[in-house]
């Protein structure tokens, strides 16, 4: 009998330890932390500042501790004039973030923007 409560003991010790990685994992396949752009527009306020209006939407079904989205403007020879980027923590499944990214060059000029979309976590592992 008192075998059995330890085998358990530890069974549940190996549980604890392991930070309940198996939870993360289907089928022993990891859960991939996924970020979908729902929207994108550059626009212009009455003094001329640009900005890009963004919503990120995640369809994945974890929580992802991190996600960043990093816009980089371009002029209409394709040269670089600003970027600005932006992060939010504990994006749960199916929430989505809406947010702008301000342009602070000489930004009368963009003619086109990219956008970058990471995720990670909040020690730095992006």
């Amino acid at each position: 009998m008192k075998f059995r409560i330890a085998v358990v003991i530890l069974m549940l010790l190996a549980v604890l330890v392991s930070g309940c990685d198996f939870l993360k994992e289907t089928q022993g396949v990891p859960r991939k932390a996924e970020l979908v752009v729902q929207k994108q527009e550059l626009i212009s306020d009455q003094e001329g500042n640009k900005a890009v209006l963004v919503t990120i939407k995640n369809v994945s079904q974890i929580t992802i501790e991190l996600a960043q989205v990093k816009v980089s403007f371009y002029d209409s020879h394709d040269n670089f004039i600003d970027s600005s980027t932006d992060s939010v923590m504990n994006l749960k499944p199916d929430d989505t973030w809406n947010f702008s990214l301000q342009c602070f060059g000489s930004c009368e000029d963009i003619k086109r923007f990219d956008l970058e979309v990471t995720t990670g976590t909040s020690s730095g592992g992006l």
